[in-house]
């Protein structure tokens, strides 16, 4: 079996992904330049407009018409959109032409193909390109079918399917259309009614290769694309654009084809890198770590807009690159008896967007590092799962119990002998007894060496604090309890 995806309109549909000004207005495609130019493609809004219109009067039959020429860039990036949808369907795939694709489906489950063309579809849809699928014995049927399905069409008799459809499906050329019309043959099934050894007497090899083509016997080897390696995406604006609107609008457009090229490999990206090239060739950089490996583009463009809404540019932005460093599907089985996240899409995601905000070394869980270093600790990944309580210690603790000042309190210490005797600033008073110092140091073959002296003060006025001299500075950490 094979597989058909056709995207009817592929020209206009690609114009109008490229430009959001473009939807839901009355469009079409002109050849030429000036008077000279032609219709060759009209919208479905475009009412009383045909292709062979001579631009003005097209423009007189429909008042706001916007006329334009091909964009073979945009249809190009269309093309691999159409192509990235292909090969979730199957790792053969041909792109055919533009606006057609073609997938061989040897092997593959029917009931599965059918929830993934379905899904396909959806997705195309979604992202500005509908499109049409058939399935059929040959590749040469399932584009048939593929231009009759609404929005899917499985070909399981492919005579009694054939056989009503207009000859132009079998695209003669203009003498043998002559020669059929004089026959009185208007449908594929008129024709194939025909021996094929008698229009191969009258009209040739060619009549043969129609006749074949009309009764869906013809068949070919796919010739099959590779799919993509990377998984990126770069435009650029002429002109430079001074608001977010046209960038999110892009952004989606891009991330929609990058998304589906990591499906069709399996793949889903656990980090997006954003590039924002600047009109003084200057750019600007960003990497969101997504905290769960995710396909899906409304999760990214939630975290990249995040970001993006608190960016301001010195420059106008240029052009654009997002990049996506694929990892495969975390697979993952809980515990009978763990808890586990209500709604762990929204957490993630939330989490991403928070990080976007104010950077990814500040979003995580807190860990105490395995260092002396007092308050030492490190942020990671949130479990997924909440762990069972630690049992209780079977030496319970003793002794008075330090409650610290998160942030500690910045003190100015006045010394005798270096010793401490009076606190003034955020704690004031009179040192009334003195314990200490207590030395500490660390990591001194690193950069971060860190070095500190503690002491346990008992004011005056009554409590027992905590202070320590770090890097020249004095804090109360904390408070006896």
């Amino acid at each position: 079996m094979f597989a058909a995806l056709y995207a009817p309109h592929f020209a206009l549909h690609a114009l109008r992904r490229a430009d959001p000004l473009l939807a839901n207005k009355p469009l079409a495609l002109i050849e030429g330049e000036g008077r000279k130019a032609v219709v060759t493609q009209a919208s479905p809004e475009a009412a009383g407009v045909q292709p062979g219109y001579p631009s003005t009067l097209a423009m007189a039959r429909c008042p706001g018409i916007v006329l334009r020429p091909r964009d073979p860039a945009a249809e190009a990036e269309v093309q691999r959109l159409l192509v990235a949808c292909a090969f979730t369907l199957s790792p053969r795939v041909e792109s055919t032409a533009y606006g057609l694709c073609t997938v061989d489906l040897k092997g593959a489950d029917p009931q599965a193909t059918r929830s993934a063309l379905s899904q396909g579809l959806s997705d195309l849809a979604r992202a500005g390109l509908p499109t049409q699928a058939g399935v059929a014995a040959t590749p040469l049927c399932a584009a048939y079918a593929a231009r009759q399905a609404d929005p899917l069409l499985w070909v399981e008799g492919a005579a009694a399917f054939l056989s009503p459809l207009p000859i132009a499906f079998a695209e003669p050329s203009a003498a043998h259309e002559e020669v059929l019309r004089g026959w009185g043959i208007a449908t594929l099934g008129d024709l194939t009614a025909l021996p094929k050894a008698a229009v191969a007497l009258r009209m040739g090899k060619a009549g043969v290769e129609l006749w074949e083509r009309a009764s869906g016997e013809a068949t070919r080897v796919l010739s099959t694309v590779e799919p993509a390696r990377s998984f990126a995406a770069e435009w650029v604006y002429e002109p430079p654009i001074e608001s977010m609107e046209p960038l999110l609008f892009k952004l989606r457009r891009f991330a929609e084809r990058v998304s589906l090229e990591l499906r069709g490999a399996g793949l889903v990206a656990q980090s997006l890198a954003l590039t924002l090239l600047l009109e003084n060739a200057s750019d600007h950089r960003r990497e969101f770590r997504l905290a769960e490996p995710t396909a899906q583009v409304d999760s990214w463009l939630r975290v990249i807009q995040a970001h993006l809404d608190s960016v301001r540019t010195s420059e106008r932005v240029a052009g654009v690159r997002l990049v996506a460093e694929p990892t495969r599907p975390p697979e993952k089985q809980g515990g009978l008896f763990e808890t586990g996240l209500r709604d762990p899409q929204a957490f993630w995601e939330n989490l991403a967007r928070i990080a976007a905000l104010v950077g990814d070394d500040r979003v995580g869980t807190p860990w105490v590092c395995d260092t002396h270093r007092p308050d030492a600790f490190r942020l990671e990944k949130p479990l997924e799962v909440v762990p069972p309580p630690e049992p209780p210690p079977v030496h319970p603790a003793q002794g008075a119990v330090l409650r610290r000042f998160r942030p500690p309190w910045p003190v100015t210490v006045a010394t005798r002998e270096e010793r401490p005797v009076r606190l003034s600033g955020a704690l004031s008073g009179e040192v009334a007894d003195a314990r200490g110092p207590w030395d500490s140091s660390g990591e001194w073959w690193q950069a971060r060496a860190w070095r500190s002296r503690t002491w346990l003060l008992e004011l005056s006025s009554g409590g027992v604090y905590q202070v320590s001299l770090v890097d020249g500075s004095w804090w109360v950490e904390g408070v006896m309890d």
